[in-house]
């Protein structure tokens, strides 16, 4: 019995540790949104942008000829909008950046459904911005006068539906024509930015394509609780022998080396939202990451030269993602991006979980209802399992008494006391580790789940029903955690713990208590998982008590 105790012991050990990897340790504040800050869809009132340290943002190459030496220039930036069912966005025609972006399906709360999530901003919220340009010997971002003053024919840009093209237009003083030209879709996140380049110079034309991501280090501002999940806030990037490497903020301090990689991609993660380049897949790009001197990290690409012969054309591009961490999505778009969704190491049984919750919503329409259908699903497989733990736990609460008895007889005795248990559960049919092991087999699924549950962007503010309106945030009432507590006391009546030893019996008692306090702070969602999840085990364990009662009474008549 002590080898039953002490394995059930190691699993809830190892449940609540790797749980508390990803809680919040030191419960940093909500970052909030500045209510001051203008949606980019008025260009009236567009938000003030400056382009400081531009030199210094800009990457670094080598040339057959001496560098340039670019200077800062804050020339009289002038700002367009951009607004599409799933973007609003601000462009800088100074370089032609994205210096903000709102997300209008995901409001910023449920309290302001008409204020969206806004993801890039350069203002007193914050700097967090996408940058790209073209360097290198002839590209007009590395010039000695600054970074070129793009036009276009309107200031304002809108559709509801299909695709909008933007182009931006500059001609350098060689004659070179450069169409920078933005790709929107209604309904995809993924920004396609192209160059077009019309050579009409006597010469031929070199720069190198480069999009880099520039933020400062303020918290993430997608943690939706102050006690909330404290998710992977920085870079990634995919490399050939780590498709999904992660780069803190502490490793671009200490001096991130840079990477030659064939295709691959950079992105910044936070919780439930992802920004990332993903550069043309058939050519080596140069991935680097870096600090500048106002504490800004910047994380971006570099792509080989491109060439254009006097008289030619050619064009440049690279796909730009910014919006949620849509699972599918992302994994069409490079079979590595969707991995900036981070189930950890248990990533293999994590993503099957999600498959068959997408199924069950698909048919059922409320994510709440689909997380109730989904724990019926997965108890329903380990069912068998579930009912030889159960079982097993029966069988050795019936011999209890009779264990006891061996222990006030050979209690002195320790090798004679475990040979003569030994003897009665090989004569009772009893495998000790029988009620345990079966519970450790399902604790990947376990964890799997949880994971699913508070990293999937498809779960912010998805509603149950009464006040349950997010099932991302925690039970505002703590109704869902005192069931929980409950449940898992009613549970752990039906087959108790039997232990001489009234240091562990009282931790057990209290075992649904310390649950009940770990979990107020929970999401809803994954509470609702825990509850179904215990009411099944109820009801599996009164079967199986009742069917082994019968047994060991029939044998007795």
């Amino acid at each position: 019995m002590d080898h039953t105790r002490n394995a059930l012991f190691a699993g809830l050990a190892l449940v609540s540790y790797l749980m508390l990897l990803a809680w919040n340790d030191d419960y940093p504040q909500q970052v909030q949104q500045n209510t001051d800050f203008t949606p980019v869809g008025n260009s009236l009132n567009l938000p003030e942008t400056t382009n400081n340290n531009l030199a210094e943002d800009l990457p670094q190459i080598q040339t057959s000829s001496e560098p340039i030496v670019t200077t800062a220039t804050a020339a009289n930036s002038s700002l367009i909008a951009i607004s599409t069912p799933v973007h609003e966005v601000t462009i800088d025609l100074l370089g032609g950046d994205i210096v903000s972006i709102a997300l209008p399906k995901y409001p910023t709360s449920l309290d302001t459904p008409n204020d969206p999530f806004i993801l890039l901003r350069n203002d007193n919220g914050g700097v967090y911005v996408s940058q790209s340009g073209l360097i290198g010997e002839n590209g007009p971002d590395a010039s000695a006068t600054g970074r070129p003053l793009y036009q276009t024919q309107q200031t304002e840009y809108s559709i509801d539906s299909g695709e909008l093209s933007v182009d931006l237009l500059f001609t350098d003083p060689s004659g070179v024509k450069i169409v920078k030209r933005f790709n929107f879709s209604a309904d995809d996140y993924l920004i396609d930015i192209e160059y077009l380049i019309d050579n009409q110079s006597q010469s031929p034309w070199s720069a190198n394509l480069f999009g880099q991501i520039k933020r400062d280090g303020a918290p993430d501002p997608s943690t939706t609780s102050g006690f909330g999940l404290k998710d992977f806030l920085g870079a990634a990037i995919s490399l050939e022998d780590d498709p999904y490497k992660k780069i803190d903020f502490d490793d671009i301090d200490d001096g991130e080396p840079s990477y030659n990689v064939n295709g691959g991609w950079i992105a910044f993660s936070q919780h439930y939202f992802l920004s990332s380049w993903i550069p043309p897949q058939n050519q080596i790009n140069t991935y680097s990451t870096r600090k500048n001197n106002a504490g800004e990290y910047l994380l971006g690409f570099v792509s080989p030269a491109t060439i254009v012969a006097p008289g030619e054309t050619q064009s440049i591009e690279a796909g730009y993602w910014a919006g949620p961490k849509d699972q599918n999505r992302l994994e069409e778009i490079h079979q590595d991006l969707d991995l900036t969704i981070d189930y950890g190491f248990l990533w293999f049984i994590a993503q099957p979980i999600f498959w068959l919750l997408m199924k069950i919503n698909g048919a059922i329409g409320n994510y709440g209802w689909s997380i109730i259908g989904l724990t019926i699903v997965i108890k329903i497989l380990f069912m068998r399992l579930s009912a030889a733990s159960y079982r097993s736990m029966a069988k050795m609460k019936r011999l209890a008494p009779k264990v006891q008895q061996l222990k006030d007889r050979y209690g002195d005795d320790k090798q004679k006391l475990m040979q003569e248990q030994m003897a009665l559960w090989k004569k009772e049919k009893v495998n000790p580790l029988g009620g345990c092991l079966p519970m450790l087999l399902q604790m990947p699924v376990l964890i799997g789940i949880y994971w699913v549950l508070m990293k999937s962007v498809e779960l912010r503010q998805a509603p149950f029903l009464l006040w349950y309106n997010d099932l991302s945030l925690m039970d505002p009432y703590f109704i869902l955690p005192l069931i929980m507590g409950a449940s898992m006391f009613v549970s752990q009546t039906l087959s108790p713990m039997a232990t001489a030893d009234p240091i562990q019996a009282k931790v057990m008692k209290l075992m649904p208590v310390i649950f009940t306090i770990f979990f107020l702070w929970f999401p809803a969602g994954l509470v609702l998982y825990w509850i179904i999840s215990n009411v099944f085990n109820i009801l599996q364990q009164s079967y199986i008590i009742r069917s082994v009662n019968r047994s060991y009474e029939n044998k007795t008549a």
